[in-house]
């Protein structure tokens, strides 16, 4: 196809339309601001030379009018044809003389504004210099728990964002960045994707597919997992090269729903093995458990100190090695670990007397919500499905958040309450609602901020979980390969190096005053559970903590 060439006409000094794109954003308002001044001024000397000839009688030329007017708005002079005996042109040439004070204060700031920007904003880092290392290709879903946990086991990482705030704020963590746009295979091969271990990709799922052809583009051989909302893409992300493809919210909802389960059926055990006959367990004290009331030390007395309480969520708040004298009621979440048929007994026995056809409401019918009703479906518990939309499995159409809601769903009789609802403002409304209409309720919640965990609890919820932090514990596993001791709990389990405490014992470590706490110590090849504090490190060990992720976090610092 030919192009005509356009003949110039009266603005063909202006640039064209694609080089006008290109210029800087301070050249093209200068170039704006230069016409309009030049506009103002003829136009002003017009209606000034009308003005004199109308009102004042004089009849100097034009440009004589406009040097007036030029004298005026730039301060050189106060116009030579002062005075002026008609209150009209009194009252234009005040106008003219506030023009001065738009193009000072309005004008030139409107210019400068850019160039000043520019000068003074750091310089993002557009690509990188790494190798044997981790992409992490956005954070929509995991929110930097990913990030968290590489850091805490040391791996090498490079994370690519596409706004300049979220980069930002990455740099001031010291977190290596890369700024680009998430489905261009030159940002993939300016992070160095050729030369990285494996990729994650956290966008928005629609962009995920782009994104992974992109990074297909640059290596085909990198270890590639896909973070996705939901699995509607899940083929396409597979034809597309996914060696996995992840969905945080289906693993939360069966994480939830295998809780509820395990409560009702006796023969389940909801415990995690730490060793061949070592396993730990959250256990939810509820009112009419036979150890409801009982104290720290009644309660192992009566496993015949077979089973450790490590520590219990109370009031919002989680105490690691509680005071044996302390108290448990049907508020009480307690961490224990022990030998397995000593946690299993106690497991079943606290359980005794919980109702075996118990009716569970669903507090919000999406991607968590749908999942609990599916993972309830086979087992004896009769579900009942509050959403605000209607739907073929929802049964009460309404706000969680209103009284006439959950009695509609029957809050009063029911045992269990997970609130599923995506806004964490809701989520703890729901919560606290509950928790009056129906305090012997057994309230399982899903947070998006880490930072409302504390809220929701003492709003009358009995066991959280975070969905940023589980995300970041499945994809760490997923990336490096790990075999996870858990992901869907409510305090995070870690095996962290034992080389900064070469040489002593674990009294004599700051593990023994930090908040984490000890539950195991690797030594070639075997799980050692009962660890005392005069249990001396060589160095080359794995210790086993347990605690909560700020908690764990602050062991790396």
């Amino acid at each position: 196809m030919v192009s005509k060439k356009v003949p110039d006409g009266p603005l063909g000094f202006l640039p064209s339309a694609s080089t006008w794109a290109r210029l800087a954003l301070w050249k093209r308002r200068a170039i704006k601001t230069v016409v309009a001044v030049v506009a103002l001024i003829l136009v002003s000397s017009v209606v000034y030379h009308f003005l004199m000839i109308a009102f004042e009688g004089r009849s100097d030329s034009y440009w004589h009018s406009m040097q007036v007017v030029i004298e005026t708005a730039t301060g050189t002079g106060y116009g030579s044809d002062s005075p002026w005996d008609s209150p009209v042109s009194n009252a234009f040439v005040s106008l003219l003389d506030l023009s001065t004070f738009l193009l000072v204060f309005i004008i030139v700031p409107y210019v400068l504004r850019p160039v000043l920007e520019n000068a003074l904003s750091p310089t993002l880092p557009t690509s990188v210099e790494a190798s044997d290392h981790v992409v992490i290709c956005g954070i929509e879903q995991q929110d930097e728990r990913l990030i968290d946990e590489l850091e805490s086991r040391g791996v090498d990482h490079v994370v690519i964002v596409e706004d300049e705030e979220t980069a930002l704020e990455l740099l001031e963590r010291d977190v290596s960045v890369v700024v680009g746009e998430t489905t261009s295979a030159e940002t993939h091969r300016n992070a160095r994707v050729d030369a990285a271990s494996a990729v994650v990709v956290d966008t928005e799922d629609k962009r995920s597919v782009s994104a992974l052809l992109a990074i297909r583009a640059v290596e085909e051989s990198v270890r590639t997992v896909v973070l996705v909302d939901s699995l509607e893409h899940e083929r396409h992300l597979s034809y597309a090269g996914a060696d996995r493809v992840m969905t945080p919210r289906h693993l939360l909802g069966r994480r939830i729903a295998e809780r509820i389960t395990t409560e009702i059926t006796p023969a389940r055990s909801d415990s995690v093995a730490l060793g061949e006959n070592r396993s730990m367990l959250e256990l939810t004290v509820f009112e009419g458990s036979p150890i409801n009331g009982r104290s720290v030390a009644r309660i192992e007395a009566a496993t015949d100190g077979a089973v450790t309480v490590l520590g219990l969520w109370k009031a919002g708040r989680f105490v690691g090695s509680p005071d044996p004298g302390e108290v448990v009621d049907d508020t009480t979440t307690l961490l224990l670990a022990g030998s397995t048929a000593a946690i299993r007994a106690l497991e079943k026995r606290t359980y005794q007397g919980r109702d075996v056809a118990p009716t569970v409401i669903v507090a919000g019918h999406g991607v968590v919500g749908s999942t609990v009703r599916r993972g309830l479906a086979a087992s004896t518990a009769e579900c009942v499905v509050v959403d605000i939309a209607p739907g073929d499995e929802v049964d009460i159409v309404g706000d969680a958040t209103e009284t006439e809601t959950l009695r509609a769903a029957g809050i009063e009789s029911a045992t269990v309450l997970v609130v599923a609802i995506r806004d964490d403002d809701e989520a703890i409304m729901v919560s606290l609602l509950a928790d009056r209409l129906a305090s012997e309720l057994d309230v399982i919640v899903r947070m998006n901020d880490d930072g409302n965990r504390t809220k929701v609890r003492r709003a009358g919820a009995d066991y959280v979980l975070s969905l940023p932090e589980m995300s970041g514990r499945v994809l760490a596993g997923a990336v490096l390969e790990e075999e996870l001791l858990s992901y869907g709990r409510q305090l995070k389990t870690v095996r962290i190096d034992a080389s900064p405490y070469a040489g002593r014992t674990l009294s004599e470590t700051e593990l023994a005053a930090a908040d984490p706490i000890v539950i195991a110590v690797e030594r070639e090849g075997k799980l050692h559970t009962d660890v005392s504090p005069s249990f001396e490190f060589r160095g080359e060990e794995g210790i086993v903590v347990v605690g909560s992720a700020e908690a764990i976090g602050s062991l790396s610092e």
